[in-house]
């Protein structure tokens, strides 16, 4: 292998083998969280940026490097014998200005983008929102034990119709405690798919039918730099109070998020959270305790 390929190859192992796959295992690993931890989409352009420049300067840094380098893209230019040769690199030669041209147009074709403006994008929380914790992630056990009974009574409901699927009701109070949540989550990606959906998309990436029409993009749930990143009543209250519950400090209020509270109850905005962090495939920071 020529020393052109090893260069390609390392960037693609270091940029997309250790960055894309392998850093968010790592991660996870390294601060023992329940999900995956993939580096932000800025981060990752960053790093992207520092590999580029720093394999340039170990090329540059010898003029033999520069020589092995540049000799197979010489080697490529250069008149060619064999047909299939010829248009390969012909196909080459048209692809690398098409797609520089449409990079450049790209880049500079007007878009609906976020305002310049300075603003917090995450503002202190009222202090009424600070100790609360989400009740669908903890069943009393009153709660569970009514589950389990309306699930017997589906059971012997299903043994009578030929059509129920059979219900199966759980062994023990931990595992019926599990159900009871996992129920409630379905529910809440309902829920979620109802009010959510057409701004945050079905998989919580901010790419819904609607997104496009705002000014201020709806927030990408499956990047890790968003509700990975807050406490669980932190996204509480701004599904409840939504854009216009923005303090000044955010200002411009370009959030289209509506105020939940006006139309949802606080158990269904409860498990709207649960569905959401489960679409997203995260889950909430926790609060940091002083020892």
């Amino acid at each position: 292998m020529n020393f052109f390929w090893k260069v390609l190859l390392v960037f693609v192992v270091i940029r997309y083998g250790f960055f894309e796959l392998l850093f968010p295992w790592v991660s996870q690993w390294a601060v023992e969280a329940q999900d995956l931890l993939p580096a932000p989409a800025a981060a990752l352009s960053m790093y992207t940026v520092l590999i580029l420049l720093a394999l340039g300067i170990y090329i540059l840094s010898s003029k033999q490097r520069i020589k092995d380098f540049i000799d197979p893209i010489h080697a490529f230019a250069a008149p060619q014998q064999a047909s299939w040769k010829k248009c390969v690199r012909w196909l080459v030669l048209v692809l690398i200005p098409l797609l520089g041209g449409w990079t450049y147009f790209d880049s500079n074709t007007p878009k609906m983008v976020s305002p310049t403006a300075v603003r917090i994008q995450h503002p202190t929380m009222p202090g009424n929102f600070e100790n609360l914790e989400n009740p669908m992630r903890h069943p009393s056990d009153e709660q569970v034990e009514e589950f389990v009974a309306e699930l017997k009574d589906l059971a012997e409901e299903a043994k009578d119709d030929d059509e129920m699927e059979p219900v199966m009701a759980p062994q023990n109070l931990e595992e019926a405690r599990q159900a009871l949540i996992a129920h409630w989550t379905e529910e809440g990606s309902s829920l979620y798919a109802v009010n959510c959906r057409p701004c945050h998309g079905m998989q919580a990436d901010g790419a819904g039918p609607m997104a496009v029409g705002w000014r201020l993009q709806p927030a990408n749930f499956r990047d890790p730099g968003t509700i990975a990143t807050i406490v669980e009543p932190y996204a509480f209250w701004r599904v409840s109070k939504g854009g216009p519950g923005l303090p000044s400090a955010s200002t411009p209020w370009d959030s289209a998020m509506p105020i939940w509270d006006l139309d949802l109850s606080e158990e269904e905005r409860w498990k709207i959270l649960l569905g959401e962090y489960f679409l997203a495939g995260v889950g909430p920071r926790q609060t940091e305790k002083l020892e």
